[in-house]
C-alpha cells in the first residue's frame, strides 16, 4: 500500500533552461516569460511540430433530473443547433464544432469497490475516481486520491523543457459550509507517486499567487534577491516595468511580426495585472508565503446553519462567494498564457468543490448553493432543471472560453494552439439511483453522467462536435481518450477503454 505525503505547488523561479530565449530579466531576480518569437528560434526548429497540451477540469455538481433539455442535448449527433441550457455557452463562444459531450456514463458502486468503482456513500465519492481511474478507498477515506492523477501522468510525457510540469488551480476559494478552509481532500484533485508514496499537489486558489509563480519567478533562490523582489512587488510595481531595461535592449532587434507579438503579450499581462490590482487579498497560509499586494477578491463568509430564517436568506445576503467569476477568468487567462509561452503544457483546473456550496446568486441569480439547487432540480419542474443547468453552464462557459482563446492564437508553426490541445470537463454526478438512500431519480447518483471533451489534438474533432451516447460505459474512458489524443495511449488507473469515435 502506498503511503501519502502532501506537497505544496512549486512556486520556485524558472530555471535558466534557455536564457533570453524564454525570459526577460529584471531587478530583484524577477523573470518575465516571453511568447514564442521567431528571433530566438533556430531555423531547423521552426519545422518541429508544436508541443501537445492537456487540461483536466472538474465541476462539483450533478446534472439533474433526466438531463433532458437542461444539460444533455435532446438528440444524438452534431451539437450545432442541438444545445441545451447547460451547453449554451458553447454556441455563445462559437466552439461547438470543437467540443463533444458523451452522456449516459456510469460509475458502478459497491460496499467493497472493484476496479474503478465507488463506495455507496455519495458525497465526494466520484472526484478521486474521475481524476485517477482508481477505486474508492474504504472507510471514511473515499475522498482521497489513491494514486497518480491524469494531469500528472500526462505531464510525464509532455512537460520536458517546460518550467512547470502541471498548473494545479482551484477557482472556488473556500469550502464555505460551516468553515472557510480548504475542505481537506475534496479540495485537491492532483497527485503524483514518488518512491511509492502518493503526494497530493494542493491547487493554488489565489490568482495573484498563481500569477507570480508562473510569470515572475517570484522567489529567487538567493535570500537577498528574494527580499529585493518582495520589496519591489510590495510597492506594486508592474512586472513589465521591472523588466523594461531588458526589453528595451531586445525589442529593436526584433522583426515586425515579433514586435507585434511582444506588444500583444505585454498588453495581455498589463490587463491581467490591472484586474488583479482591483481586488483585495485573502488572508490564507498560501498567500502569506508571498507578498500581500492586495490583489485577490476577499474570501466570502462561510454559511452557517441558520438560527432563524433559512439558508436562502443567508445566500441572498451575499455569503459563500469570493468573486469566483473573476477568479475563473484570471485562472483561465493564466492557463492560456502558460500554454502560449510554453511555460507549462498541462493544467488541472478545479472549478468547484464536490458537494458545492458556492453561492449561485451572483452567478445565476438563484439564492442558493449549487448542491441544494441539484436537489431542488429533481422535483422543481422545468424551472428547477434550468436553475441547475445554469450552474453547469457557468463551468462550461469558463472552460469554453479557454478553448476559444487557444483556437484564436497561433502556435509556433502558425496553426491554432487548439490543434495540439485536448481538454476534458468532468462533473461530479449525473442522475438516477441513489443506493445510499434507496431512492430512484436522484442527484446523488453516478448513473447518467456526462463528460465534455474539446480540442483537436491527435485527430480529435476532425468532424464537428457532437453528442455521443455512452451506453453505461465508465466516464474515465473519455478521459483516456483525451490522454490518447496527446500521445499518452494507456489506461488511467484501473479503467480501460477509449471512445475512438471522437477521432472521426
Amino acid at each position: 500500500m502506498s503511503t501519502r505525503t502532501s506537497k505544496r505547488p512549486d512556486t520556485t523561479p524558472a530555471r535558466s533552461r534557455s536564457s533570453r530565449r524564454a525570459f526577460l530579466r529584471g531587478a530583484g531576480g524577477i523573470l518575465l516569460a516571453l511568447p514564442f518569437l521567431e528571433y530566438f528560434a533556430a531555423k531547423p526548429a521552426l519545422a518541429a511540430p508544436p508541443p501537445k497540451r492537456y487540461v483536466y477540469a472538474f465541476g462539483g455538481t450533478s446534472i439533474g433530473f433526466n438531463g433532458g433539455d437542461s444539460v444533455v442535448p435532446a438528440n444524438v449527433g452534431p451539437l450545432k443547433g442541438n444545445l441545451s441550457v447547460g451547453l449554451q455557452p458553447l454556441a455563445d463562444l462559437a466552439v461547438e464544432d470543437v467540443v463533444s459531450i458523451v452522456s449516459g456514463l456510469y460509475i458502478p458502486w459497491s460496499d467493497n469497490p472493484g476496479p474503478g468503482e465507488r463506495v455507496i456513500p455519495w458525497h465526494s465519492s466520484t472526484p478521486a475516481i474521475l481524476a485517477s481511474g482508481l477505486r474508492s478507498a474504504l472507510g471514511g477515506n473515499h475522498e482521497i486520491l489513491q494514486g497518480a492523477t491524469t494531469d500528472q501522468i500526462v505531464a510525464e510525457t509532455l512537460h520536458a523543457g517546460t518550467d512547470k510540469d502541471v498548473l494545479a488551480y482551484r477557482v472556488q476559494a473556500a469550502y464555505y459550509r460551516g468553515e472557510n478552509g480548504t475542505g481537506g481532500a475534496r479540495g485537491t484533485l492532483s497527485a503524483r507517486v514518488v518512491n511509492g508514496q502518493v503526494e497530493d499537489v494542493p491547487p493554488i486558489s489565489s490568482p495573484r499567487v498563481a500569477y507570480e509563480a508562473l510569470f515572475t519567478g517570484f522567489i529567487p533562490p538567493d535570500p537577498g534577491e528574494a527580499a529585493k523582489a518582495k520589496l519591489l512587488l510590495e510597492r506594486r510595481k508592474s512586472v513589465i516595468d521591472l523588466v523594461s531595461n531588458d526589453a528595451k535592449g531586445l525589442i529593436p532587434r526584433l522583426g515586425k511580426a515579433d514586435q507585434v507579438r511582444m506588444q500583444r503579450h505585454f498588453d495581455e499581462l498589463r490587463a491581467l495585472e490591472n484586474k488583479l490590482d482591483q481586488i483585495q487579498p485573502p488572508m490564507t497560509a498560501t498567500c502569506q508565503q508571498l507578498p500581500d499586494p492586495g490583489d485577490d477578491p476577499p474570501i466570502g463568509d462561510a454559511v452557517e446553519p441558520p438560527a432563524s430564517g433559512s439558508y436562502t436568506d443567508a445566500y441572498a445576503a451575499g455569503g459563500a462567494y469570493s468573486d469566483e467569476e473573476a477568479r475563473a477568468l484570471l485562472m483561465g487567462d493564466l492557463i492560456y498564457m502558460a500554454f502560449a509561452c510554453d511555460l507549462s503544457r498541462v493544467a488541472s483546473w478545479m472549478f468547484t468543490y464536490a458537494q458545492c456550496f458556492l453561492n449561485m446568486k451572483p452567478v445565476t441569480g438563484d439564492p442558493s448553493d449549487l448542491h441544494e439547487i441539484s436537489h431542488y432540480s429533481m422535483g422543481g419542474g422545468q424551472a428547477g432543471h434550468d436553475a441547475l443547468a445554469k450552474g453547469v453552464a457557468w463551468h462550461v462557459k469558463h472552460w469554453a472560453r479557454l478553448i476559444q482563446r487557444l483556437r484564436d492564437t497561433n502556435d509556433s508553426d502558425g496553426s491554432p494552439i487548439l490543434d495540439s490541445t485536448s481538454l476534458v470537463l468532468t462533473l461530479e454526478g449525473g442522475w438516477g439511483e441513489d443506493p445510499e438512500q434507496g431512492k430512484m431519480g436522484e442527484a446523488h447518483s453516478s448513473e447518467n453522467m456526462v463528460v465534455l471533451v474539446g480540442g483537436k489534438a491527435g485527430g480529435l474533432h476532425t468532424s464537428p462536435g457532437r453528442h455521443i451516447q455512452g451506453g453505461n460505459r465508465h466516464p474515465v474512458e473519455v478521459v483516456n481518450t483525451a490522454m490518447k489524443a496527446v500521445g499518452v495511449d494507456k489506461a488511467l488507473g484501473e479503467v480501460n477503454g477509449t471512445f475512438d469515435e471522437l477521432f472521426t
